[in-house]
């Protein structure tokens, strides 16, 4: 016995009201994941620099072993450039490496050794404030980078051991 309603006649044309709301549910949740993926958080973006800065300083040691060359880091708080001495004894901006600008609400605070210079000590020098040397040696260093004045990350080393991450 037929149910009436449940078959389409052959005239009959159109979507039933579950087949639309199937639909715009499934444009909702696609439009959702989109936005999603779309936003990025500063700790995300927090996490995304202190991997690029960890992963630099690996770099610079290694380049620096190879090439028997010394490297230093200038810290401002809004960015980083890498320097090499050259044959001068002048520290000039190192091929390879472009200064880094980090994001919007994103700042570097910098807790170098005692005879490392610092941003407070002179600002109109351009001294660098890290050094990785051809020696397998960094100056140690405290590097806190936090997003809208708070910390999330630190970056320390010792002068002789790997830079190690720590989340705060």
């Amino acid at each position: 016995m037929p149910v009436r309603g449940m078959l389409r006649q052959p005239g009959q044309r159109g979507f039933t009201l579950l087949e639309v709301l199937v639909v715009v549910l499934l444009v909702g949740l696609l439009a959702g994941l989109a936005g999603l993926a779309q936003v990025d958080s500063g700790g995300q973006q927090a996490r995304r620099e202190t991997e690029r800065l960890r992963s630099l300083f690996g770099l610079l040691r290694q380049d620096a072993l190879l090439s028997q060359r010394d490297y230093s880091l200038r810290i401002e708080r809004r960015g980083y450039s890498v320097q090499v001495l050259d044959l001068d004894g002048e520290w000039r901006p190192a091929p390879g490496y472009r200064p880094q600008t980090l994001p919007e609400n994103l700042r570097l605070n910098l807790e170098a050794g005692a005879d490392a210079p610092t941003p407070g000590r002179s600002q109109r020098s351009r001294a660098p404030q890290l050094l990785v040397l051809s020696s397998d040696e960094i100056t140690p260093f405290s590097l806190r980078l936090e997003y809208r004045g708070q910390p999330l990350y630190a970056l320390s080393s010792d002068g002789l051991a790997e830079v190690r991450v720590e989340a705060l």
